[in-house]
């Protein structure tokens, strides 16, 4: 028996990392030797179908006509290149660079120029400057990433994250579709410029109002703006979907096809100990279903794997790392008649309504690999 998902011998080991920039391409600096080197696996094929290829459903093979109007997830699996650090200060850097420019346009104007002078536009100017040549080394490292955040209309957040695709993608079915949205306003989270000066003169109307108008009134409330609570976690959405050991529907073994999905999503969500100190980060994932939700980028917060029915040991392959090599060994595993698997994707971003105007709410397999929109 051999690995159905995973090509072992386009998979390699990673034994070392730029010091500076361990994801940029053409951007080098001095490598850091890894005590432990770390597997990229790569796929078989270009798409793991479960919707057509995997048996999640009982009775006779359905027809790809009839799986396709089955509701189902899209994924295209990711590797952060960048920390958020770094990436983090070239996505702060690429605002500063768009307010820049917008406040040279400004300062030249000649009602503005009169009024502060030239000196004004030239430093702004020289700022500027400044900015574009530091962005313009990292520009071309983040094209994927951008054309993503593209397909989402949110140009706005390009460069808050670097990652490239791992080459995993996926289609899994959804036994479950549910839609919730939840909103609050509440206090300001923000200040301004403006916050003492605003704060200052509300302060002295509810004194006046509070303390010498109505001090002998039994009820005194002063009804106050609310502000849209943006929040710190992104939306999470749950996939659930069966996989039976029982049913085959292909010359493929369905028990080792099952067990190495459900091995390979385990594995790709680890973080991997490569150094005493460095520990690269588990995969994310885009994720969309179509006319439901899409997230750019989002992570596995959460996977179950539930034992159906009876359970026996079984012989199956799995990938082993042998010095900087990938191969494969045969172990035995507990194996039930049926899985009932559970995964939870947590966006890294806010729940913007961008993606519901974008091409990346008509989410397809075109040509073999996952796409969104016409692209």
């Amino acid at each position: 028996m051999s690995l159905v998902l995973i090509n072992p011998s386009a998979s390699t080991a990673r034994s070392s990392v730029d010091a500076i920039a361990p994801g940029l391409k053409d951007v080098s600096t001095f490598k850091l030797v890894d005590e432990d080197a770390q597997p990229l696996l790569k796929p078989m094929n270009k798409v793991i179908d479960v919707v057509n290829k995997f048996s999640w459903y009982s009775g006779p093979k359905a027809s790809i006509r009839a799986l396709d109007k089955q509701p189902c997830a899209f994924l295209i699996e990711r590797e952060q290149r960048l920390s958020s650090l770094i990436s983090g200060a070239l996505y702060y850097l690429n605002a500063a660079t768009k307010a820049g420019k917008r406040a040279s346009e400004a300062l030249n104007n000649d009602t503005v120029t009169s009024l502060l002078g030239k000196l004004g536009t030239d430093i702004i100017d020289s700022g500027n400057n400044i900015l574009n040549s530091l962005k313009k080394q990292f520009d071309t490292q983040f094209d994927s990433d951008n054309g993503l955040l593209k397909n989402h209309n949110l140009n706005s957040l390009q460069g808050i994250y670097l990652t490239e695709p791992t080459g995993f993608q996926y289609r899994l079915p959804m036994y479950e579709v549910n839609q919730t949205l939840t909103n609050n306003w509440g206090g300001r989270q923000n200040d301004s410029l403006l916050t003492g000066l605003v704060d200052s003169a509300t302060e002295v109307v509810e004194n006046f109002s509070t303390g010498y108008l109505n001090i002998s009134q039994p009820g005194v409330y002063i009804e106050k703006p609310k502000y849209f609570q943006t929040g710190d976690q992104g939306e999470s959405q749950t996939i659930k979907f069966p996989l039976i050991n029982t049913i085959r529907r292909s010359n493929i073994n369905q028990i080792q096809q099952n067990y190495e999905l459900l091995w390979l999503l385990t594995f790709q969500n680890k973080s991997y100990k490569t150094s005493f100190s460095r520990t690269p980060p588990p995969k994310l994932y885009t994720i969309s279903v179509p006319g439901q939700f899409s997230f750019p980028y989002a992570f596995i917060s959460g996977m179950s794997v539930e034992f159906l029915g009876t359970v026996r040991r079984t012989e199956v392959t799995v990938p082993i790392l042998k010095g900087k090599t990938v191969t494969t060994t045969t172990i035995k595993v507990p194996v039930p008649d049926a899985y009932n698997v559970s995964l939870t994707f947590t966006s890294l971003i806010g729940d913007y309504g961008n993606s519901m105007m974008s091409d990346a709410f008509s989410t397809d397999i075109r040509n073999g690999v996952v796409t969104f929109g016409a692209g």
